[in-house]
């Protein structure tokens, strides 16, 4: 088959298909205009309007409480929330200056340690020593 004769094919199958789907359409529209209305199914009496109206106002009354209520909870736990952090931060400030006044005081424990083991090694060695000029 030539390219020529199948680009002509296709845009033959295109028209066709589009003039059907047209046609198709119209044929719909012309159906929904031909069919008789159902004046219970489109039409509205006031009485009717009025109580949808009510109803609608009464849902939105309720989602507007239902939403102030939430707001007010909301505010609340935030609020609960604020003190909870500042009590916690609180006391890590109160842990981390017991903390560091206990490492300054076992760093002076540690030195006055490693002082007292090395005058004791000192001691121990002049012991060591004088034993063993007496021992000789």
């Amino acid at each position: 088959m030539d390219m020529e004769n199948a680009r002509l094919l296709g845009a033959g199958v295109f028209t066709i298909s589009s003039l059907l789907g047209a046609y198709y359409i119209v044929l719909k529209i012309r159906q929904l205009h031909k069919d008789p209305m159902d004046p219970d199914m489109t039409y509205v009496t006031h009485a009717q309007m009025d109580k949808m109206r009510s109803e609608l106002m009464r849902c939105l009354g309720e989602a507007v409480q239902d939403l102030r209520s939430l707001r007010s909870e909301i505010r609340e736990e935030v609020r609960c929330m604020q003190r909870q952090y500042s009590k916690s931060l609180l006391e890590t400030r109160e842990l981390i200056g017991k903390n560091s006044q206990n490492i300054s005081s076992l760093v002076a424990q540690a030195r006055i340690a490693n002082q007292r083991i090395c005058e004791l090694a000192v001691k121990t060695d002049r012991l060591v020593m004088k034993n063993g000029r007496e021992e000789q």
